[in-house]
């Protein structure tokens, strides 16, 4: 659990974890030296339950250096990442643990996520099953069909999580970890059992993502997939050790084969097209065409960001 700020939104994520029907667990809460009262939750819990184990850092380390020291620090042969916001179905590990005993080819296995936004329930997640027979043909499959990404936040073997490599800080770094994640094994979603989003935070939208990671260029904030696209073929040639058992023309051939999958094709020509229909918009003859453009916009879900 990583978590900075939360004091409001941590207990329930805590109890969430610590309510488990498979109680055999431990819960590790890094602390980005949080500015208000989560280090008195965390303390209370800790002194409550012995499974809670608690670290609070001097000095904020950035989203991504915290989740990374998490992926050492855990010391379980599974792993879950939750949200300082998110929470569980009570039986959400028995059920992705099950699975995975089920399944020894498997290395990752998720419920399926649930997202909020002010308490209400908004939409469901996309339920991504990756179960092809090789790394490569599961890497193009996870792309292919990845969108809100709470796949994330499933029950992984540890060896997977540590072949897959640090987390890197930059926007789409956790569709990049899950893919070299699903290179060593196959994944599920379990439709049964869920992980529950607040989409009221940090993942509202690529602006606040983006800011997160302090990142302000304009280009990138309106063409988000592309770049991402290149982040993936770069992963893939020489960025991350886990694509290394490839030889060179393989890797080349795989990253030019997911960047078509990773660019939310409706939502790039939105964003190139929109500030010309915008500026027409704004002219009393160019009304009646931004507002067709609108209606039209609203029926092909161009407009809608894919990210998680």
């Amino acid at each position: 659990m990583p978590t900075y700020n939360r004091a409001a939104t941590l207990p329930r994520t805590i109890e969430s974890a610590l309510g488990q029907s498979h109680r055999t667990l431990e819960v590790v809460i890094s602390d980005n030296a949080s500015e208000d009262g989560t280090e008195e939750v965390c303390r209370r819990w800790a002194e409550r339950d012995s499974r809670v184990r608690y670290v609070r850092h001097p000095v904020n380390r950035g989203p991504t250096a915290n989740f990374n020291f998490l992926f050492t620090a855990c010391r379980g042969d599974f792993v879950l990442m939750l949200a300082d916001d998110d929470w569980l179905d009570a039986r959400y590990v028995e059920a992705c643990l099950a699975e995975l005993g089920r399944r020894p080819d498997h290395v990752l296995v998720a419920g399926l996520a649930l997202y909020y936004r002010a308490g209400t329930r908004m939409a469901a997640g996309a339920r991504v099953q990756v179960s092809e027979a090789t790394g490569c043909a599961r890497v193009r499959s996870y792309y292919r069909q990845v969108d809100d990404n709470g796949t994330f936040y499933g029950v992984v073997r540890r060896e997977a999580l540590s072949g897959a490599g640090p987390m890197t800080h930059e926007l789409g770094n956790d569709w990049l970890q899950v893919a070299a994640i699903v290179f060593q094994g196959r994944a599920l979603t379990l439709p049964e059992v869920h992980v529950h989003r607040d989409a009221g935070g940090t993942s509202r939208d690529v602006h606040t993502i983006r800011a997160t990671f302090g990142q302000s260029g304009r280009l990138e904030g309106r063409l988000p997939h592309l770049f991402m696209a290149a982040r993936a073929g770069r992963d893939i040639v020489w960025g991350r050790p886990v694509y290394r058992s490839l030889p060179l023309g393989r890797r080349l051939a795989l990253a030019a084969t997911v960047a078509g999958p990773v660019i939310d094709w409706r939502s790039l020509a939105w964003h190139l097209v929109a500030p010309t229909m915008a500026g027409l918009g704004r002219r009393p003859r160019g009304r009646p065409v931004w507002r067709a453009f609108e209606r039209l916009t609203r029926a092909l879900g161009a407009g809608r960001t894919r990210l998680g």
